[in-house]
């Protein structure tokens, strides 16, 4: 099936994901991030944090755990999930994400490219209390099937 272009720019997701303590602990040991800051409230309060942040890269987990259905949403678009390839991510952060937090999603498509080389551009904008928390970007590459 090949890829629909016709899903630029549409809303693909929405839903609310709660941050868990242990989430950003799991993800800090599958890294291997020891750095205190995500795993003691202490040492984090220390640097001024108002609890242990999530990491950086928190936002990837987000997005798998919180909308597992985002192969599905792929699929349906005419990408082959069998054959994508990461080629970028882009997390723009307005405020810390702590444990607790209850997050709402959106995902859109932010670009598509077809042709021999697919490309895929996603936008996920996390807000919290309606308010921005973070901009999330994914760009998925599927080179062409081997023979």
């Amino acid at each position: 099936m090949p890829l629909d272009l016709s899903y630029k720019g549409k809303q693909i997701a929405a839903f609310t994901f709660e941050v868990d303590r242990s989430k950003i602990r799991e993800l800090c040991a599958a890294i291997g991030d020891a750095n205190p800051v995500f795993t003691d409230p202490q040492a984090a309060k220390k640097e001024g944090y108002a609890d242990t942040p999530a990491p950086l890269t928190f936002a990837s987990l987000i997005t798998f755990c919180g909308y597992p259905g985002i192969w599905q949403s792929m699929c349906e678009m005419g990408i082959d999930i069998k054959r994508l390839l990461h080629a970028k991510e882009e997390y723009e952060y307005f405020a810390p994400i702590y444990p607790g937090d209850k997050l709402n999603a959106v995902i859109c498509v932010d670009a598509l490219r077809g042709g021999a080389m697919e490309m895929a551009s996603f936008k996920t904008t996390y807000t919290r209390g309606g308010q921005p928390v973070l901009i999330a970007r994914m760009t998925i590459i599927v080179p062409p099937a081997t023979k």
